[in-house]
């Protein structure tokens, strides 16, 4: 049962970050940013350890980590390979996680996510099932084509009143 709750306090803190709720300007504030999420889920690791009796809650607290370590990352030439890194731990993360993960980031251009996500399509890391899945429960609103065209369209008429 601490196991169970645990798994949703991850989830639920993941669904804050992948939904935008904070978005990132620069590197400090994205270094900073990291640098909380990673004390928090040693929180949780510390506190959830304590009620479970030693029960192993790495997994679940490291995927705060690892999505922490992605925002953190100053170079964005090495995105790439730390976004391989988290696909290859968490093999249930989506691509809209992805592109979520690297809106928050706020300093990805356009190009790059695309070869990221293109990259990463192409190379599937194929998911056993041997772990419970932490991405699967976590939804991220996308933008289609249609919500940017009707976004654009909005701006464009207040623009021309």
């Amino acid at each position: 049962m601490t196991n169970e709750a645990l798994r949703r306090v991850v989830v639920e803190y993941l669904k804050a970050v992948m939904q935008k709720r904070i978005t990132f300007k620069n590197a400090d504030e994205r270094k900073d940013g990291a640098e909380r999420m990673i004390k928090e889920a040693e929180q949780f690791k510390f506190l959830f350890k304590k009620l479970a009796a030693g029960e192993n809650t790495d997994r679940l607290c490291g995927s705060i980590t690892a999505i922490a370590e992605v925002i953190k990352l100053t170079d964005p030439t090495l995105l790439f390979l730390e976004v391989t890194t988290l696909v290859s731990k968490y093999p249930d993360i989506r691509e809209d996680h992805i592109q979520a993960l690297l809106a928050v980031r706020g300093d990805a251009s356009r190009e790059m996510r695309q070869m990221i996500i293109g990259t990463l399509s192409e190379n599937k890391v194929s998911y056993s099932g041997t772990t419970l899945p932490i991405f699967k429960d976590i939804t991220v609103p996308t933008i289609t084509m249609t919500t940017m065209t009707t976004m654009t369209s909005m701006a464009t008429a207040k623009l021309l009143k």
